[in-house]
Order: structure tokens, then sequence, then C-alpha cells
């Protein structure tokens, strides 16, 4: 009998979908609204939107499915597809937007140190070294 995913690999996997989710929807409101972006949206512009958005949404699909199916591989992209998420918010923020937000920044930086614990408490969880021996007892 397999035992439950624990809480924090669910919440975990809940975050990544919804991310994932949100950069599907960017990606295609980037097509959909293509000629007001490119009217209307600073550098670099509409197509810069539509990559990010499939590229996160493309990265982010996979890893939520080998986390809510208990994968190994889940265990290890955790910590660095959060990091490499977090670097592309916060460089995104702070290099390209014209005015970032200053008045939203600690509970954005509240939000990310909150995930990045979460995603390094996943990848070294003990779950994830023993999976290899479970996987292999299980069959």
């Amino acid at each position: 009998m397999r035992t439950p995913r624990p809480f924090s690999v669910t919440l975990l996997a809940l975050t990544v979908l919804s991310l994932s989710a949100l950069n599907l929807i960017r990606f295609g409101a980037a097509i959909a609204q293509w000629d007001a972006l490119a009217e209307f949206a600073p550098r670099p512009g509409p197509l810069y939107i539509m990559l990010t958005g499939l590229a996160w949404a493309a990265l982010g699909f996979p890893l939520y499915v080998s986390l809510w199916l208990d994968r190994q591989a889940g265990y290890r992209a955790a910590l660095p597809a959060g990091l490499a998420y977090s670097a592309y918010y916060w460089l995104d923020r702070l290099l390209l937007q014209e005015r970032p937000a200053q008045s939203n920044w600690p509970f954005a930086l509240g939000v990310t140190v909150t995930v990045l614990c979460l995603a390094t408490f996943v990848a070294f969880h003990p779950k994830s070294r023993n999976f290899s021996r479970r996987e292999s007892h299980d069959r």
C-alpha cells in the first residue's frame, strides 16, 4: 500500500499547478491581445510575454505531474525550479518593468521566501531519499 503524499508536497504541487496555469493564461492572452500589447506594452513587448508564458507553462506542468504522482524527478526538480522561477520573477520585476510596484514588494518577497522554503523542504524531505527503495518494494 502506498503511503500518502506529505501535505507539503501536495501544497507545492498545487502552487506549481497554479503558476503553470497562470503562465498558460499569460501565453494565450498575449496571443489574443497581440495588437494592444504591441501598441501599449513597454519593452520587451508581446513576444517576450508570449514566450515566457509558454516556457513556464511547459516547464511547470510536467513538474506538477511529477510531484502529484510522487516521482523522484519531482523531488529533485522542486528546488532548482523554484530558484529559477524566483530569479525570473525578480529580474523581470526589477529590470524590465518601467516602474516596478513599490508598495507590494514586501508581500512579493514574503511569497518568494515561503515558496522557496517549501520547495527546499520538499527537495530534502526524507521521502525523496528513500524513493528508489520504496518504488522497488511497490513492484
